[in-house]
């Protein structure tokens, strides 16, 4: 095998007039070098792996071995599906989920969230109301998606629906004794997700184990034995762990250092408002932080211009955008049900808008803001916007 050094000028792989990819000494095990090095790549043409004719393989400095092509593990997907008005299991999910979020996509029906912490009797509205008993929602939560009762919010006959899916830990949950408040944990560290069930005790200071190995970004924390909103924090988005959003309302940036106060690498700290840490009152938290290539929690500034794009790293099917200044729409956007299908305002209970869609078009490495979505308010100068991206 010879040996090539590429110096001086920058090679552009990727030039429009070259070959769209760089070509590896290919051949079966007997085309291999007489001398091998380590670090030596080939393709051999003889082996399989993973359902290609081919498969890339190196020299490890005694053996060649194979490279498989394994895909990247998924922890999010969205599956489209219509209501029977009965029971139906609802597949092509491609794992066992623990988050489920639902919306209808034709009526006006609260979005509502069902997890594997508190269990699949319990979901719960993005509004100020508490968690519910009800076993007509979610039944299961099955190897490759989830089963449904016959509840109109998730499964009415003839409307159709979009359901959001994360992985946590597939249903496992256990205790976590990091904090001064002991939690009820599923994480799940290679997705950045962790969902925490927890008791307050009303006292500042306290804390609650997440579960992760790292700082999460962003923390969304929900009372679900009574009534009250969903607090959003981020750090990362919003510049301060003393600054929140709220989910289930359009209100801008609030500050109130009784909430969450600051986040580790292994504990999140309460205040002392009953908003979050009330004695015993149950919450249920949902942490995340950013995984190269498959999700990116951020925010731009506003510049008023058509096409401002934004760099997540991969191309997202699944965009949540929430200005920070004013009264402003919680977008969801995906691309399951289609970018022209419109967004879902998340606090509210309306159908898909399409008013002006599309507001926003996916590229390969993030989106850009139309000229639709400059004139709604997705990006207007001076305004800071945060956005939840995942692949």
């Amino acid at each position: 095998m010879a040996t090539t050094k590429v110096s001086g000028e920058l090679v552009d792989l990727n030039e429009a007039t070259s070959e769209s990819g760089l070509k590896i000494p290919t051949g079966t095990e007997l085309n291999r070098p007489a001398t091998d090095v380590a670090g030596m790549v080939r393709n051999n043409t003889n082996e399989s792996s993973d359902g290609s004719a081919s498969c890339e393989e190196y020299y490890n400095g005694t053996a060649w071995k194979k490279l498989n092509n394994i895909p990247f593990p998924v922890y999010y997907r969205a599956v489209l599906y219509t209501g029977n008005g009965s029971t139906q299991s609802i597949t092509g999910v491609g794992f066992k989920p623990d988050l489920v979020w639902i919306k209808c996509r034709n009526n006006t029906r609260d979005h509502n969230l069902t997890d594997s912490v508190r269990g699949v009797t319990h979901p719960i509205y993005i509004t100020t109301g508490a968690q519910l008993t009800n076993s007509t929602f979610l039944t299961s939560f099955d190897t490759d998606g989830f089963s449904l009762g016959n509840q109109a919010a998730s499964n009415n006959n003839g409307e159709t629906f979009v359901a959001y899916c994360w992985k946590a830990n597939g249903g496992t949950s256990s205790s976590n004794t990091d904090g001064t408040i002991t939690s009820t944990v599923q994480a799940n560290d290679a997705a950045g997700f962790s969902i925490v069930q927890y008791n307050g005790n009303g006292s500042g200071g306290a804390t609650i184990g997440h579960g992760l190995s790292s700082a999460p970004e962003l923390t969304i924390i929900k009372k679900t034995s009574a009534t009250e909103n969903w607090y959003y924090q981020s750090e990362v988005q919003l510049g301060a762990w003393d600054k929140n959003l709220r989910l289930d309302t359009t209100a801008g940036l609030q500050t109130g250092s009784t909430f969450v106060t600051a986040v580790s690498s292994s504990v999140t700290t309460l205040g002392t408002s009953t908003a979050v840490n009330g004695n015993g009152v149950t919450y249920i938290n949902y942490n995340f932080y950013s995984v190269p290539g498959y999700s990116k929690f951020g925010n731009y500034t506003g510049d008023g211009q058509v096409g401002q794009s934004i760099t997540t790293g991969f191309e997202p099917t699944w965009v949540l955008l929430k200005s920070t200044v004013g009264n402003a729409n919680w977008r969801l956007y995906d691309t399951t049900r289609g970018i022209s299908a419109g967004f879902f305002r998340v606090q509210a209970n309306n159908a898909e808008d399409t008013l002006l869609a599309p507001n926003l078009t996916i590229t390969a490495t993030g989106f850009a803001i139309t000229a639709n979505g400059v004139s709604s308010g997705l990006n207007a100068s001076g305004n800071l916007y945060i956005y939840l991206a995942f692949k």
